[in-house]
């Protein structure tokens, strides 16, 4: 499949959240734009101070923004909200700094193809030394093996932020988390409400930009969230017994 804005599908949209993150989207963008129509990008400013509001005017891409930086799962939360109310069918995530190739986009576009019942899609990075910082390897395997037990499924790449999400899952679903654990919240609420979660390969891309994840404290503070939300899903489950 050839990508260009005239061959890209009308009901799959992609959404960026960013925050502080201009110089990543000028890099990204013209690229992005070579494969998508700029009216189906959704940038999700999350309170940046920037410049990010005048380069997506410039770029014609549809712009949303928080007054404040609230966290990256309530900018997903906004552009799902709005993408939905576009007609979205599927709505793709992208990080703003440029670490996922646009390259791999076909990749999402042809498993959905084949697969129209997933209800999450998530790109698998190459999680080795020399691919992946340590510490991103060492928070990516904790959290990755706790949501696997949790969800029941095989969760290959918690972290990745590249990902297919279908509107079916995202009008079936609440989003409660604003900040690190929300796309974590998806997967469990996906896996709670039977949606398939599927994994392909994608590219694994590093630079030396910064990061506004702190590994250690972020991923402790993470256990905390996603075991509430786990326990709330088994408590609703247990009065829903109850109830039938």
């Amino acid at each position: 499949m050839n990508l260009s804005p005239d061959t890209w599908p009308r009901d799959i949209y992609l959404c960026i959240p960013s925050y502080q993150a201009a110089a990543g989207l000028a890099t990204v963008l013209p690229g992005l734009l070579e494969s998508v129509p700029a009216r189906q990008v959704c940038i999700v400013d999350d309170g940046s101070t920037d410049g990010t509001r005048e380069l997506c005017v410039r770029s014609g891409t549809l712009y949303l923004s928080h007054h404040r930086n609230y966290g990256k799962g309530a900018a997903l939360a906004t552009g799902f909200t709005r993408l939905l109310q576009e007609g979205a069918e599927a709505v793709i995530t992208m990080d703003a700094d440029g670490q996922h190739s646009v390259d791999d986009l076909v990749l999402f576009l042809e498993d959905y193809r084949s697969h129209p019942d997933t209800g999450i899609c998530i790109g698998k990075r190459k999680m080795a030394q020399g691919h992946m910082p340590l510490l991103r390897i060492f928070s990516n395997t904790v959290t990755s093996r706790l949501l696997t037990l949790l969800c029941g499924v095989p969760i290959l790449d918690s972290q990745c932020g590249y990902r297919l999400y279908s509107s079916r899952l995202l009008r079936a679903i609440a989003i409660t988390s604003r900040r690190f654990a929300m796309e974590s919240e998806v997967l469990l609420k996906a896996s709670y409400l039977g949606f398939p979660i599927r994994f392909i390969e994608v590219q694994t891309l590093y630079f030396k930009s910064a990061s506004h994840i702190s590994h250690v404290l972020d991923t402790l503070r993470w256990i905390r969230e996603v075991g509430s939300i786990w326990l709330s899903l088994r408590r609703s489950s247990r009065n829903d017994k109850q109830t039938n």
